[in-house]
């Protein structure tokens, strides 16, 4: 698509929010005249938008302790599940404004992103939970969400990440957790709320969230948005996007419950890939262009660049309550994700480095390397996923069972183009010119064919000793299937393959002394088989590789739990030891070890605190020390070395306080930081991004005789920080700078 082309769209996104604008001030007023003459069936959880609402902390507790964990294979609170889980509500979402998944996961310390390749990789959502890829670990009410894009929020009901290998709950992957989110869902009760935002750097947003209730046990939920900004600080990178999703539940308040829900998504946004990293005279460190003067707006890409991503998903999730004993769940989802990109990663060699540091630094320039070439992906998986939860008693031993089925198949088809011409660019001061590269859509394009199956038996017991202990015990049996292709103009047709069956299996032991007190130890461990990035990383599979043993992860963690001042306040604290052990094959007469990946490890402290100090002040604070290290691998020179990515120190604080409640003065007063240490980029530790800080602020007043409507203003890297946040091994992405939205909200 054309630079005018996306520019055009972003028009239409803004053309849309603005007619949002519209709507919603038309459908209030109806509402309000609406609700003055008809008392409700059921008062409207204006909460869920307005959080300073009793009635929303009674339903959803402050101290997300308390929260159940949203995923069926995983019954119980947040408290009861041994290991480290956390939370972000959204009470929080809506306070600091978050409009994207990256955004909400800067409230969890121990996750970093990192920038994919082109061709030869992923753009899109690309995170790492304690150093470990949790690339194919983003899951959507407890199933895997087909595709790779940048998330929006506009439907986020809440997001968790449960931390450690969880394949018993999960499935293969999940190296350093998993990431939840809890879509919004109908509930029996008459309800529309919405919110209108603009700010700096053209940022206009526009949402509304409709509920209403059919009769005693139906209900449909609507959720629509409209987006449009550019980045600030960044030059030419924005995003135009919009999307729905309606939803239906029949049964509610029954023993038999079914929810239906699609998403329609559509983002057309420009990718940034950051800037070179470079080495400095004398230095043994590489680290970005941009700490040695070069401007942090640069960006290198060229006008026929894009990102242009359709997501289309259907779920439907039956749940069925047999007894007061057995509860049956059966998950559906279908999905499909199309995908237009091209991007332009630069890198700077010797040459440019040299350049860039004498005396004319205007001569230096990059290339561009790693997967450059454009491509078109279309994407489409189906999953079903059968649990049941069993509560029983074999003699004086309560117990609580968990067993199912899980199974998936995900294809692929990603076409690759080549440029007419090789591309390079002014590292001081790049053109966004494309005259002299065009795409080749006919020659030079090749095909990348992948198909994926897994099939996996669950079963986990909890068995009651005493009323204080428990212990856990359960276990996954999967077979993983994968079918690679390749052909073309002029590629030679290669077919790859792989079969793998794996056991993971998970034990606790458990001490709640009181209901508001637990303690525990527990053991889990994930597998990942040949091959699992295959469409975004086919070096990963080569017919060396293709045979190899799975790599095997395991989790040691010793924790506790508590919740005080009657379960308004919780606090956490974890140990743990993460081990990443590669697959490695030595050849007998050459020598050479083929491997699959570096084996490391991860240990450290995780602290944390959630809840309500007073009535009127919230805390959520949160801090990570780990301590990384490559324990073997055939490249000597990463032995010893800290893991990519993982900084030593991490922490994230969000706090706001209400003044003067139920009064006309009432004002809502919020703030915090997110910091993490300096982070490598390699695995030898020779490239190097420094410490993040941001400071942000909100400040919000609720007004009407309901409190129905709100305004508030909200700020980002206050102190306009040159932070990084997308991480590769020779770029990094400068974190945007300083920007301020206002909002106004209405929820009736």
């Amino acid at each position: 698509m054309s630079r005018r082309a996306t520019l055009h769209n972003s028009v239409s996104q803004a053309a849309f929010t603005a007619s949002l604008a519209v709507v919603l001030t038309t459908a209030f007023h109806e509402q309000a005249h609406a609700q003055a003459a008809v008392a409700p069936v059921v008062e409207a959880p204006a909460a869920l938008t307005l959080p300073t609402v009793d009635v929303q902390s009674r339903v959803d507790p402050a101290n997300t302790l308390q929260r159940p964990t949203g995923i069926s294979r995983l019954p119980g609170t947040v408290q009861d599940t041994p290991q480290v889980i956390n939370t972000i509500p959204r009470e929080v979402l809506e306070q600091q404004g978050v409009t994207t998944l990256d955004q909400a996961l800067r409230n969890v310390p121990g996750i970093t992103s990192s920038i994919g390749e082109g061709n030869g990789g992923v753009a899109g959502d690309q995170f790492r939970i304690r150093g470990f890829s949790a690339q194919n670990d983003v899951y959507v009410d407890g199933m895997r969400d087909f595709g790779s894009y940048t998330r929006d929020a506009f439907n986020f009901d809440s997001v968790s990440v449960l931390k450690g290998p969880s394949a018993t709950t999960f499935g293969q992957q999940t190296i350093g957790g998993a990431i939840n989110i809890q879509t919004r869902t109908p509930f029996l009760g008459n309800s529309i709320s919405g919110t209108i935002s603009g700010g700096t750097d053209s940022f206009v947003r526009g949402n509304v969230d409709v509920n209403r209730r059919l009769n005693d046990t139906t209900a449909v939920r609507l959720n629509l948005m409209g987006h449009y900004n550019r980045v600030a600080g960044r030059d030419q990178v924005d995003s135009g996007r919009w999307g729905i999703a309606p939803s239906i539940a029949f049964g509610l308040g029954t023993p038999t419950t079914l929810t239906v829900d699609y998403m329609h998504f559509e983002d057309r946004r420009t990718p940034d890939y950051g800037v070179p990293v470079v080495r400095a005279p004398g230095q043994s460190v590489s680290r970005p262009a941009t700490e040695y003067g070069l401007r942090r707006g640069n960006w290198y890409g060229i006008s026929s660049d894009r990102d242009n991503t359709t997501v289309d998903r259907v779920t439907a999730r039956l749940r069925h309550e047999f007894a007061d004993w057995l509860t049956l769940h059966n998950d559906t989802r279908v999905g499909f994700a199309t995908r237009d990109f091209a991007a332009s990663p630069p890198t700077c060699d010797a040459t440019c480095t040299s350049l860039f540091f004498g005396p004319n630094p205007g001569r230096a320039r990059v290339a561009y390397s790693g997967g450059v070439s454009p491509f078109h992906q279309e994407t489409w998986g189906v999953q079903n996923l059968t649990t049941a939860v069993a509560r029983f008693h074999t003699g004086p031993f309560r117990h609580e069972a968990t067993l199912g089925f899980d199974a998936w198949f995900q294809h692929d088809e990603r076409t690759g183009y080549a440029y007419s011409a090789t591309r390079s660019n002014s590292l001081v001061s790049p053109t966004r010119s494309n005259a002299l590269y065009r795409i080749l859509a006919g020659s030079g394009a090749n095909v990348r064919e992948t198909q994926q199956r897994h099939l996996g038996g669950f079963v986990t017991d909890r068995m009651w000793f005493t009323p204080e202990i428990s212990v856990i015990g359960g276990l996954r049996v999967s077979n993983y299937d994968l079918s690679y292709k390749t052909y073309g103009n002029g590629v030679a047709t290669t077919a790859l393959g792989a079969n793998q069956t794996f056991v993971d299996p998970r034990a606790s032991l458990v001490w709640e002394p009181t209901p508001s007190q637990t303690y525990y130890f527990s053991y889990a461990s994930s597998t990942t088989p040949a091959g699992s990035f295959i469409t975004t990383f086919p070096a990963g599979l080569t017919a060396a590789t293709q045979s190899l043993d799975p790599e095997r992860n395991r989790i040691f963690e010793l924790g506790a739990k508590f919740s005080l001042m009657n379960n308004r306040l919780g606090l956490y604290g974890s140990l743990f030891r993460i081990e990443k052990e590669g697959a490695y094959v030595t050849d007998p007469v050459s020598g050479a070890t083929t491997q699959s990946g570096d084996s490391q490890r991860n240990q450290g402290i995780e602290l944390g605190v959630t809840g309500q100090l007073t009535r009127d002040w919230n805390l959520s604070a949160n801090y990570t020390y780990m301590d990384s290290e490559t324990t073997r691998s055939a490249t000597a020179a990463n032995l010893g070395r800290r893991v990519q990515y993982v900084p030593r120190h991490a922490a994230s604080v969000w706090s706001t306080y209400e003044a003067f409640r139920d009064t006309p003065y009432q004002l809502t007063v919020g703030g915090g930081v997110t910091w993490r240490s300096m982070a490598y980029l390699n695995a030898d530790n020779t490239a190097s991004v420094p410490s993040n800080f941001s400071l942000d602020a909100m400040l919000s007043h609720s007004f009407g005789e309901r409190r129905q409507w709100r305004v508030a203003v909200n700020g980002y890297n206050l102190t306009n920080e040159l932070n990084y946040d997308s991480l590769f091994g020779t770029r990094a992405n400068p974190s945007a700078g300083r920007t301020v939205i206002f909002s106004l909200s209405a929820a009736y």
